[in-house]
């Protein structure tokens, strides 16, 4: 029986077909069907079992799919200048832990007219071998007739004593290309079937050494992982002690975070407040600076723990050192790694000058000697102190000095401050002052600001007067136990200007005049913040959108969401602020909002990040049992009649609120203490205060037309004819009439 011949003239037509749709489909009918059967006859020969770890996949499914996608309308225009199909390759492979890695494989590249008979690898392998010194190793197994080549169309050749530098080369600027190793047959040259699968059992025998050092890696590499996921499945350390005080600690479940990484959030507690949080990272390789398995502990923005994991590997039991180096631009580094090393030893962490111990691995069991939830847990009590030391973290040093010292009933009057978020304590605090908020607010708020452990922003909108500044307040001084008159140094009122344009309100600013920084408040309750992790600190910024909020508003909602530092200033020479702040999860912040012509709309960038609760209902009944037993008496008739022009303005959205029933009321009862000659009669003085506090506010179009007559009509009947207020209402609804919209102000 004659040889039969490959047609490789005939194949370059098919690679060189210009429509993509004939291209892929000509590829597949003519190319596939001939070039798979000849690589299967080649698997057989190797004495490879195909199975689910070893297995053969091609070019087909990429083809098929781009055929599909041209042959689509909606597809069709991008697919028309495709370069798909101008090679065809079948190759087999290896899965490992998920991850699917070439062992060989034939490639028809139509693009330069030749087969390639090669390994194929990512950069990554050949990094680590750059890195631990066996990339001489590595080079000296290619035969000397083959090539490294990079590239998915034209190849670019590697020439061998020049592929050590290529490797160094990459790494900064983050290039990680493929590598093709192996050796080239031009289609030039015709071949038989049976010649090509000699040729093929040649390169795979040639490729041995390769394989073999590509092979040694990645069972490394997985070794060094697995160690690092035995880590990764501690997640019952629930509590830790810290320079004489508590923590809670809870650790996430394990979730994907690149396809070469895996990721685990812990939360540091005191009590219930978020202190800090921070990921464990389990790199297969870290791209920005290591081909290595490398576990991460990042905190308050920055790596507190970083190092290779291969390290643990060798025989018998590998002691696990960890050097440890800090870079901060403010402080003594020295005296940083001092302080560090000596609060390890304190906390039973065993370290020398740069170094600490962490734990122990068992390369014939494969396990931490003393376990693996000790050696986590030192992994976590380090980063820890270590943000400690460098001050990212401040924690606090014993229970009795995060104290603050307020006035209070004791004998020196000292009274320490804790907070405490249990809702029933709050909303019993708040229900018992005398204020009027209904159960539904109170908790809402409360959801509000919890529910998220490190981002709490709430804005509060509706009408004046119906409470929102005072809820804020009483729901702070609730926290910390105390009434609402009581002074509570973790609650922050800070009214916004309309000249708020930029980030400098909220976080100051370098006066290069004066040559120093201009510190504002809220700098320095978020200074206060960061040295006082375990206290909750609420800021209250008032009629917010009296500017726009997303001009001044937009670096510290930035910073929360990326958990990212904020840049203050480059000067080295201001020691009491730092160059840069990180927003930490005690920080507070409620907003409150007003909807009238001297405001601006919030954006939907603000929307997104807040919570809005909107505080427009009113319960008067509840208020009504909390007024002065006096006052009831004397102005009952008067808080009914107040109560029904509530009711008419309600449904227009034109209504009032607390602050003006109680401000009414209070006139109304002031008015009656004075001598009987002087005072107003009852139905006169309401009349007036109406037009005072309540009319001021009704403005709009014809839509408030009914709203008009029913205040005519109900005037009238209660306060006559020569009402005061009445005659404004009829004015207004003539100028309704007349220019189609009204206002109280002339």
């Amino acid at each position: 029986m004659g040889e039969h011949m490959l047609n490789l003239p005939y194949f370059q037509t098919l690679f060189n077909e210009p429509n993509t749709e004939l291209r892929c489909r000509k590829v597949l009918d003519e190319v596939s069907p001939v070039i798979k059967p000849i690589f299967k006859r080649f698997v057989d020969q190797i004495d490879i079992e195909l199975n689910d770890e070893y297995y053969i996949r091609s070019y087909d499914t990429t083809l098929t799919t781009t055929y599909h996608d041209a042959r689509n309308p909606k597809y069709a225009e991008k697919k028309k200048d495709s370069d798909i199909g101008r090679k065809y390759y079948t190759g087999l492979f290896r899965k490992m832990d998920g991850k699917e890695y070439n062992l060989f494989t034939l490639e028809l590249n139509g693009y330069e007219e030749a087969f390639l008979l090669h390994i194929e690898t990512s950069f990554i392998p050949m990094w680590a071998m750059e890195r631990n010194d066996k990339i001489h190793g590595f080079l000296n197994e290619i035969p000397s007739n083959y090539s490294i080549y990079t590239g998915t169309k034209e190849k670019e050749e590697i020439p061998l004593e020049a592929f050590i530098k290529y490797i160094k080369d990459q790494v900064k600027p983050r290039r990680r290309p493929w590598f093709q190793i192996g050796r080239s047959l031009l289609f030039s040259e015709s071949i038989a079937e049976e010649d090509l699968i000699q040729e093929l059992l040649s390169a795979w025998s040639g490729l041995s050494g390769v394989r073999q050092y590509i092979s040694e890696d990645k069972e490394i590499g997985k070794k060094a992982f697995d160690a690092l996921m035995s880590l990764a499945s501690i997640r019952d350390i629930e509590s830790t002690h810290l320079i004489g005080r508590d923590y809670e600690v809870t650790i996430s479940a394990l979730e994907d975070y690149k396809s070469n990484a895996k990721r685990q959030a812990f939360h540091i507690y005191d009590g219930d407040q978020l202190l800090t949080k921070g990921f464990f990272y389990y790199f297969d390789y870290f791209d920005k600076s290591s081909p290595f398995q490398t576990i991460m502990v990042q905190m308050e923005g920055h790596n507190h723990i970083y190092t290779n994991a291969r390290r643990l590997l060798g025989d018998g039991i590998k002691e696990w050192w960890i050097a440890k180096a800090f870079s901060t631009h403010n402080l003594d580094n020295q005296k940083v790694m001092k302080k560090a090393m000596e609060l390890l030893t304190d906390h039973g962490i065993e370290a020398d000058n740069q170094r600490y111990f962490v734990g122990s691995f068992d390369n014939e069991s494969q396990s931490f000697v003393e376990g693996a939830h000790i050696v986590k847990k030192r992994l976590l009590d380090a980063a820890l102190l270590f943000a400690h030391a460098s001050e990212k973290l401040v924690l606090p040093e014993e229970e009795s000095e995060s104290t603050v010292a307020t006035s209070g009933d004791d004998e020196d009057g000292a009274d320490t401050l804790d907070p405490n978020f249990y809702f029933e304590g709050i909303y019993n605090t708040i229900t018992n002052s005398s204020f009027t908020f209904s159960q539904d607010i109170i908790r809402d708020l409360h959801l509000n600001l919890t529910a998220l452990d490190d981002k709490h922003f709430v804005l509060l909108s509706g009408i004046s007067g119906t409470g929102k500044t005072q809820l804020c307040r009483l729901y702070a001084n609730a926290v910390y136990g105390l009434e609402y008159e009581s002074e509570n140094p973790y609650f922050t009122i800070i009214p916004v200007r309309p000249d708020w344009t930029d980030a400098s309100a909220l976080f100051g600013y370098y006066s290069s005049f004066e040559k120093r920084y201009v510190k504002t408040e809220f700098l320095t309750v978020l200074l206060n913040a960061l040295k006082e992790r375990e206290k909750p600190h609420f800021i209250l910024l008032d009629e917010m959108n009296l500017a726009r909020v997303e001009y001044y508003l937009s670096d510290y909602l930035s910073a929360v969401e990326s958990r990212k530092e904020i840049s203050l200033h480059n000067d080295d020479t201001i020691e009491d602020i730092p160059k840069k702040v990180l927003i930490p999860p005690n920080i507070y912040i409620l907003g409150t909002i007003n909807v009238d012509e001297t405001t601006h709309s919030i954006s939907d960038k603000v929307l997104d990040r807040a919570f809005v609760m909107t505080l427009s209902d009113v319960d008067f009944e509840s208020y009504w049992k909390r007024v002065d037993p006096d006052h009831k008496v004397l102005l009952e008739k008067e808080f009914i009649l107040l109560k029904e022009l509530h009711a008419s303005l309600a449904g227009f959205d034109l209504h009032f609120g607390y602050r003006t029933m109680s401000e009414i009321m209070q006139k109304l009862y002031a008015n009656l203490q004075l001598p009987e000659e002087f005072r107003i009669e009852h139905i006169e003085a309401l009349d007036r205060v109406i037009s005072e506090k309540v009319l001021t506010k009704v403005r709009g179009d014809e839509r408030i037309s009914i709203m008009l007559d029913e205040l005519e009509d109900w005037l009238e009947v209660h306060f006559g004819a020569e009402s005061v207020s009445l005659q404004h209402v009829k004015r207004m609804k003539e100028e309704l009439e007349q220019y189609g919209a009204t206002q109280f102000w002339r």
